[in-house]
């Protein structure tokens, strides 16, 4: 199944005379299932595999395999790959290979695991690919970080996750991709390998530059891809999957839709491509400088862009390998760009290998600075954007990020109180906190957050729930249920739980917010004291309860963009507490909770007491029954 449908792709001929990049290794390797019939009938046998629930990173390193991107590479890396990863920078074979490609399993995952069977690898709910599990070997995370890192504190992202996750086994094999070409996981303007291969050759390019860690919307960004292609004939941009607001914390959507401005209006029509596959690839170090070369290879590009304005850090100039020793095949070139600026002296954009004026006159403005501008209404200086470019920055920070209150800001002056958090807490004997509950319509949000409420009543917590409906029926009364407006509606939630846990109470607060970047402007609006809660239960569990009958409504197409039908739920990847009401009842459920609060700190005594077992009255159910 999998060895029948690899591709072996070693550029082709080109009728414009253009001389294709050869993959990365030697041939291009892919594994996408492109027939919907072959799709459909795989789809059907991945129902009784077993599942496997990706995290971020191995969703994307999930595609780049089957995109070929990843090439030679056709599956996950066995033990003796790994560890030759780790240890020496290549593959077995000698090639040079940057960064480990992974995937974790739990000990509990592992009951169900055997040589030579079939996995469907899931993200959330949605079918990605399926993988033949060739070797399982125990994972060292402390071995892992001391070569990726040289240091054993998982402060990284990637293995603090799997480490939460409680992971402690790897899986090797290859896969095959099975997701849908249309899935919303992909969003538009994806583009595999192949895809791009067939472009360079079809428009004639030989020389095409990779541009990584980079989304273009300044003019100093403008003047960096706009040198670079004067010696190239065009240019890859590869964008995140998902783009997360930046550090600076400009909404993704806001600069994606300033790039977009950017590149219509002031770059030459088909010049530029995008491809939203690749993206999101670690950034810092050799290793990460190495595994962007190769994915760009791959692509086609002849040339990798490294530019001193990402601040992520410089490569070798001819090479992007700190082993060359380590490598038998060619990786592309680097191109390596000066930090550009604006001088006031010049009167224009320059780095410092075309300016001769001291520091004194370059204007320099830190995102930070950027947001804080934007935020507060000043327009944004020419020197930085183009006006349109600003006008869409200032509009879209002015709809999206009302939540954030500018200290200083014009006409706002907040009247500190004599009272500090603190002094609540000790008062009310515990300390505060916002316990969000997230999940699908149905999956027992509200449910499992009066149970919850009532235990910690009756243990003497302060405590309240913040149900959605509540609100909508009363303070959101004015909004519909459109994106922006269930933003809003998320916005002023957020807002108010903030206000309660101030006041020194537990807030359960109970939305579906089905998009991971409403939920992290809600972490940001509340600040230390918000606790993501995924209340999980399977699509099937919440149509069968269907408590309020909406599923059966959007089935009929009576409620539009329907979280789980036809709009899609974006389940958190690692929350701070879970529970699955489609596996434990109720009060199972709502123990869990009370035992990771006691954990966390947030409960009166160490340990949590025992639920209250009342006689039931019908009116609480005791499983998930939900009325």
């Amino acid at each position: 199944m999998y060895s029948r449908n690899l591709r072996a792709d070693p550029g082709g001929a080109n009728p414009q005379g253009a001389t294709p990049v050869v993959p990365y290794g030697g041939r291009l390797i892919e594994t996408v299932c492109d027939d919907d019939q072959e799709r459909r009938h795989l789809w059907s046998r991945m129902d009784p595999l077993p599942r496997i629930r990706l995290s971020r990173v191995e969703l994307r390193d999930t595609l780049l395999l089957g995109g070929g991107a990843y090439s030679p590479l056709c599956g996950f890396m066995g033990p003796e790959t790994y560890r030759s990863v780790l240890e020496a920078g290549a593959l077995p074979s000698g090639l040079a290979w940057g960064l480990p490609v992974s995937l974790s399993v739990s000990r509990e995952e592992l009951a169900w695991m055997q040589r030579g069977r079939e996995v469907g690898l899931y993200y959330h709910d949605t079918p990605v690919a399926v993988m033949q599990v060739s070797e399982v070997f125990r994972w060292d995370p402390a071995a892992e970080l001391q070569a990726l890192y040289g240091t054993e504190d998982p402060g990284h992202a990637s293995v603090r996750g799997r480490l939460r996750r409680r992971k402690t086994h790897l899986l090797a094999g290859p896969v095959k991709l099975v997701i849908n070409p249309r899935s919303h996981l992909l969003q538009s303007g994806v583009l595999w390998p192949r895809d791009t291969r067939r472009l360079f050759q079809r428009d004639g390019w030989s020389r095409v530059a990779a541009i990584h860690s980079l989304d273009p919307w300044q003019r100093t960004h403008e003047y960096l891809l706009k040198a670079t292609l004067e010696t190239m004939d065009g240019l890859l941009l590869h964008t995140p999957l998902q783009r997360e607001s930046g550090d600076a914390g400009l909404p993704g959507n806001v600069v994606a839709d300033a790039r977009e401005t950017l590149l219509t209006h002031y770059f030459p029509r088909g010049r530029v491509l995008q491809t939203h596959l690749a993206g999101g690839l670690p950034d810092q170090g050799w290793r990460a400088r190495l595994q962007q070369a190769i994915v760009s290879q791959n692509y086609g590009c002849s040339h990798i862009v490294i530019s001193g304005s990402d601040g992520r850090g410089v490569v070798d100039e001819t090479r992007v390998s700190a082993r060359p020793q380590a490598m038998e095949h060619p990786v592309i070139a680097t191109l390596r760009l000066e930090e550009a600026f604006h001088c006031d002296a010049c009167g224009s954009i320059a780095t410092e290998k075309s300016c001769p004026h001291d520091h004194s006159r370059r204007a320099a403005m830190p995102e930070q600075q950027i947001l804080q501008r934007l935020l507060s209404g000043e327009p944004l200086p020419p020197q930085v954007a183009r006006p349109e470019v600003a006008r869409i920055l200032s509009r879209g920070v002015s709809s999206e990020m009302t939540s954030r209150l500018v200290s200083g800001g014009r006409h706002v002056f907040p009247h500190a109180g004599e009272i500090r958090p603190e002094s609540r807490e000790c008062f009310a004997g515990h300390k505060a906190a916002v316990l969000w509950m997230t999940g699908l319509s149905g999956a027992g949000k509200s449910t499992v957050a009066h149970r919850l409420e009532r235990e910690l009543l009756y243990t003497g917590h302060r405590v309240c729930v913040l149900d959605g409906d509540g609100l909508r029926n009363g303070l959101c009364r004015d909004l519909d249920f459109s994106r922006e407006s269930r933003r809003e509606n998320l916005r002023r939630a957020a807002e108010v739980a903030r206000i309660m846990a101030d006041a020194g109470m537990l807030v359960l607060a109970s939305f579906i917010s089905p998009y991971r970047e409403e939920r992290e402007m809600a972490r940001e609006i509340i600040g230390a004291g918000f606790y993501e809660v995924y209340v999980e239960a399977s699509l099937e569990t919440c149509e069968a309860r269907d408590p309020k009958g909406l599923y059966k409504r959007a089935r009929l197409g009576a409620i539009p963009e329907f979280t789980g039908v036809s709009a899609p739920y974006e389940a958190p990847e690692d929350p701070d507490m879970h529970v699955n009401t489609s596996v434990h009842e109720l009060d199972a459920c709502v123990r869990q909770l009370m035992q990771a609060m006691a954990a966390a700190g947030l409960l009166r005594s160490a340990q949590p007491r025992p639920l209250f077992h009342r006689p039931s009255s019908g009116k609480h159910p005791s499983r998930f029954d939900i009325q």
